[in-house]
Protein backbone atom coordinates (compact mmCIF):
# COMPACT_ATOMS: atom_id res chain seq x y z
CA UNK A 1 0.00 0.00 0.00
CA UNK A 2 1.36 3.42 -0.95
CA UNK A 3 2.38 5.82 1.84
CA UNK A 4 0.61 8.60 -0.07
CA UNK A 5 -2.69 6.71 -0.11
CA UNK A 6 -3.95 5.10 3.11
CA UNK A 7 -6.49 3.15 1.04
CA UNK A 8 -5.32 0.31 -1.25
CA UNK A 9 -4.85 1.38 -4.87
CA UNK A 10 -7.01 -0.77 -7.15
CA UNK A 11 -6.23 -0.75 -10.86
CA UNK A 12 -9.28 -0.93 -13.14
CA UNK A 13 -8.96 -1.75 -16.82
CA UNK A 14 -10.90 0.16 -19.48
CA UNK A 15 -13.13 -0.79 -22.38
CA UNK A 16 -11.91 0.16 -25.85
CA UNK A 17 -14.84 1.37 -27.94
CA UNK A 18 -15.97 3.75 -30.67
CA UNK A 19 -13.39 3.56 -33.43
CA UNK A 20 -14.26 6.95 -34.87
CA UNK A 21 -13.44 8.00 -38.42
CA UNK A 22 -10.91 10.84 -38.78
CA UNK A 23 -10.18 10.89 -35.05
CA UNK A 24 -8.76 8.49 -32.47
CA UNK A 25 -8.71 4.79 -33.34
CA UNK A 26 -10.64 4.04 -30.16
CA UNK A 27 -11.91 5.58 -26.94
CA UNK A 28 -11.11 4.23 -23.49
CA UNK A 29 -14.13 4.16 -21.21
CA UNK A 30 -14.91 2.85 -17.75
CA UNK A 31 -18.37 2.46 -16.24
CA UNK A 32 -18.41 4.72 -13.18
CA UNK A 33 -19.97 1.94 -11.10
CA UNK A 34 -16.70 -0.01 -11.08
CA UNK A 35 -14.89 2.93 -9.49
CA UNK A 36 -17.81 3.58 -7.14
CA UNK A 37 -17.80 -0.04 -5.95
CA UNK A 38 -14.06 0.07 -5.27
CA UNK A 39 -14.45 3.33 -3.34
CA UNK A 40 -17.38 1.97 -1.35
CA UNK A 41 -15.28 -1.06 -0.41
CA UNK A 42 -12.54 1.22 0.95
CA UNK A 43 -10.19 1.27 -2.03
CA UNK A 44 -8.81 4.03 -4.23
CA UNK A 45 -9.67 3.36 -7.92
CA UNK A 46 -7.03 3.96 -10.59
CA UNK A 47 -7.80 3.54 -14.31
CA UNK A 48 -5.26 1.59 -16.36
CA UNK A 49 -5.11 2.68 -20.03
CA UNK A 50 -3.96 0.18 -22.64
CA UNK A 51 -0.18 0.17 -22.91
CA UNK A 52 2.20 -2.30 -24.52
CA UNK A 53 5.49 -0.87 -23.27
CA UNK A 54 6.73 -3.44 -20.79
CA UNK A 55 8.42 -0.92 -18.51
CA UNK A 56 5.19 1.04 -18.10
CA UNK A 57 3.08 -2.07 -17.67
CA UNK A 58 5.38 -3.19 -14.88
CA UNK A 59 5.04 0.26 -13.31
CA UNK A 60 1.28 -0.23 -13.34
CA UNK A 61 1.58 -3.44 -11.34
CA UNK A 62 4.20 -2.02 -8.98
CA UNK A 63 1.89 0.87 -8.13
CA UNK A 64 -1.34 -0.99 -7.38
CA UNK A 65 -2.54 -3.29 -4.62
CA UNK A 66 -5.21 -5.09 -6.65
CA UNK A 67 -6.54 -5.45 -10.20
CA UNK A 68 -10.07 -5.44 -11.65
CA UNK A 69 -10.58 -6.68 -15.23
CA UNK A 70 -13.93 -5.25 -16.26
CA UNK A 71 -16.68 -6.30 -18.66
CA UNK A 72 -16.92 -5.47 -22.35
CA UNK A 73 -17.30 -7.02 -25.78
CA UNK A 74 -16.59 -10.68 -26.58
CA UNK A 75 -13.19 -12.32 -26.40
CA UNK A 76 -11.89 -13.39 -29.82
CA UNK A 77 -13.02 -17.04 -30.20
CA UNK A 78 -9.76 -17.92 -31.98
CA UNK A 79 -8.21 -17.71 -28.52
CA UNK A 80 -10.03 -20.96 -27.68
CA UNK A 81 -9.94 -22.58 -31.11
CA UNK A 82 -13.21 -21.44 -32.68
CA UNK A 83 -14.36 -19.05 -35.40
CA UNK A 84 -16.60 -16.08 -34.55
CA UNK A 85 -20.32 -16.82 -34.84
CA UNK A 86 -23.09 -14.47 -35.94
CA UNK A 87 -23.71 -12.72 -32.61
CA UNK A 88 -20.09 -12.57 -31.50
CA UNK A 89 -18.81 -8.99 -31.24
CA UNK A 90 -15.05 -9.31 -30.85
CA UNK A 91 -13.38 -6.96 -28.36
CA UNK A 92 -10.52 -4.69 -29.44
CA UNK A 93 -7.54 -7.04 -29.71
CA UNK A 94 -5.06 -4.64 -28.11
CA UNK A 95 -7.29 -4.49 -25.07
CA UNK A 96 -7.46 -8.27 -24.73
CA UNK A 97 -3.70 -8.66 -25.19
CA UNK A 98 -3.01 -5.96 -22.60
CA UNK A 99 -5.34 -7.51 -20.03
CA UNK A 100 -3.95 -10.98 -20.72
CA UNK A 101 -0.49 -9.66 -19.86
CA UNK A 102 -1.80 -7.92 -16.73
CA UNK A 103 -3.50 -11.11 -15.56
CA UNK A 104 -0.50 -13.37 -16.09
CA UNK A 105 1.98 -10.93 -14.56
CA UNK A 106 -0.39 -10.10 -11.70
CA UNK A 107 -0.97 -13.78 -10.95
CA UNK A 108 2.81 -14.34 -10.79
CA UNK A 109 3.06 -11.47 -8.31
CA UNK A 110 0.15 -12.91 -6.26
CA UNK A 111 -1.73 -9.66 -6.82
CA UNK A 112 -5.42 -9.79 -5.84
CA UNK A 113 -7.37 -10.02 -9.12
CA UNK A 114 -11.11 -9.71 -9.76
CA UNK A 115 -12.47 -10.64 -13.20
CA UNK A 116 -15.97 -9.34 -13.97
CA UNK A 117 -18.12 -10.66 -16.86
CA UNK A 118 -15.75 -10.49 -19.88
CA UNK A 119 -12.93 -10.43 -17.30
CA UNK A 120 -14.09 -13.79 -15.92
CA UNK A 121 -14.37 -15.21 -19.43
CA UNK A 122 -10.88 -13.94 -20.33
CA UNK A 123 -9.36 -15.59 -17.26
CA UNK A 124 -11.17 -18.86 -17.98
CA UNK A 125 -9.76 -18.95 -21.53
CA UNK A 126 -6.24 -17.91 -20.47
CA UNK A 127 -6.28 -20.81 -18.00
CA UNK A 128 -7.35 -23.34 -20.63
CA UNK A 129 -11.15 -23.18 -20.63
CA UNK A 130 -13.63 -22.43 -23.42
CA UNK A 131 -16.77 -20.31 -23.84
CA UNK A 132 -20.29 -20.52 -25.18
CA UNK A 133 -20.28 -17.92 -27.94
CA UNK A 134 -23.99 -17.50 -27.37
CA UNK A 135 -25.91 -18.88 -24.41
CA UNK A 136 -29.02 -20.84 -25.34
CA UNK A 137 -32.24 -18.80 -25.12
CA UNK A 138 -34.28 -19.37 -21.95
CA UNK A 139 -36.31 -22.56 -22.07
CA UNK A 140 -39.56 -23.23 -20.29
CA UNK A 141 -38.73 -23.78 -16.66
CA UNK A 142 -35.32 -22.11 -17.04
CA UNK A 143 -36.16 -18.44 -17.47
CA UNK A 144 -32.71 -17.05 -16.69
CA UNK A 145 -32.29 -13.47 -17.88
CA UNK A 146 -28.55 -13.60 -18.54
CA UNK A 147 -28.75 -10.86 -21.17
CA UNK A 148 -30.60 -8.41 -18.93
CA UNK A 149 -33.55 -8.01 -21.31
CA UNK A 150 -36.07 -7.85 -18.45
CA UNK A 151 -34.64 -6.20 -15.36
CA UNK A 152 -31.09 -7.53 -15.52
CA UNK A 153 -31.50 -9.59 -12.35
CA UNK A 154 -31.57 -13.33 -11.78
CA UNK A 155 -30.75 -15.72 -8.93
CA UNK A 156 -27.61 -17.79 -8.58
CA UNK A 157 -26.64 -20.46 -6.09
CA UNK A 158 -23.42 -19.74 -4.20
CA UNK A 159 -21.72 -23.06 -3.55
CA UNK A 160 -21.00 -24.08 0.02
CA UNK A 161 -17.33 -24.29 0.99
CA UNK A 162 -16.10 -21.72 -1.54
CA UNK A 163 -14.38 -18.47 -0.67
CA UNK A 164 -17.30 -16.67 -2.30
CA UNK A 165 -19.64 -18.34 0.20
CA UNK A 166 -17.51 -16.98 3.05
CA UNK A 167 -18.04 -13.48 1.66
CA UNK A 168 -21.67 -13.58 0.49
CA UNK A 169 -22.98 -16.59 2.37
CA UNK A 170 -24.03 -19.84 0.71
CA UNK A 171 -27.28 -20.43 -1.13
CA UNK A 172 -29.51 -18.27 -3.30
CA UNK A 173 -28.41 -14.74 -4.20
CA UNK A 174 -29.82 -12.30 -6.76
CA UNK A 175 -27.24 -10.76 -9.09
CA UNK A 176 -27.17 -8.22 -11.93
CA UNK A 177 -25.96 -9.59 -15.26
CA UNK A 178 -25.90 -8.54 -18.90
CA UNK A 179 -24.04 -11.09 -21.02
CA UNK A 180 -24.75 -13.44 -23.91
CA UNK A 181 -21.62 -15.57 -23.51
CA UNK A 182 -20.44 -17.76 -20.67
CA UNK A 183 -18.16 -20.55 -19.53
CA UNK A 184 -18.57 -23.76 -21.52
CA UNK A 185 -15.53 -25.74 -20.34
CA UNK A 186 -14.20 -24.69 -16.96
CA UNK A 187 -10.45 -24.06 -16.86
CA UNK A 188 -8.41 -26.87 -15.27
CA UNK A 189 -7.92 -26.55 -11.50
CA UNK A 190 -10.65 -23.89 -11.19
CA UNK A 191 -13.89 -24.72 -9.39
CA UNK A 192 -17.40 -23.25 -9.73
CA UNK A 193 -18.27 -20.81 -6.95
CA UNK A 194 -21.79 -19.94 -8.12
CA UNK A 195 -24.17 -21.36 -10.73
CA UNK A 196 -27.45 -20.24 -12.32
CA UNK A 197 -30.54 -22.43 -12.39
CA UNK A 198 -29.78 -23.43 -16.00
CA UNK A 199 -26.37 -24.75 -14.92
CA UNK A 200 -24.28 -21.87 -16.28
CA UNK A 201 -21.25 -21.10 -14.12
CA UNK A 202 -21.62 -17.56 -12.72
CA UNK A 203 -18.47 -17.43 -10.59
CA UNK A 204 -15.28 -19.46 -10.36
CA UNK A 205 -12.19 -19.56 -8.18
CA UNK A 206 -8.85 -21.34 -7.86
CA UNK A 207 -8.08 -23.28 -4.65
CA UNK A 208 -4.33 -22.62 -4.92
CA UNK A 209 -4.65 -18.94 -5.82
CA UNK A 210 -7.06 -17.47 -3.24
CA UNK A 211 -6.34 -13.95 -4.48
CA UNK A 212 -8.11 -14.65 -7.81
CA UNK A 213 -11.88 -14.09 -7.90
CA UNK A 214 -14.13 -14.14 -10.95
CA UNK A 215 -17.82 -13.31 -11.22
CA UNK A 216 -20.17 -13.05 -14.20
CA UNK A 217 -22.26 -10.28 -12.63
CA UNK A 218 -21.70 -6.54 -12.20
CA UNK A 219 -21.62 -3.99 -9.35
Amino acid sequence: MSKRYPAPLIGITCEAVSKRKDFANYDLLCDHRYAAAVTEAGGHPVLLPINHRETLRNRYLEGIDGLVIVGGDDLDPTWYGERPKKRTKVAFQNRSKFEAWLYKAGKTRRLPILGICYGMQLINVLEGGTLHQHIHPPKQGYQVDHEGKKNGLHPVKVIQGTRLAKILGKGRKVVATEHHQGVRTLAPDFIPAAIASDGLIEAMEHPKYPQIFTIQWHP
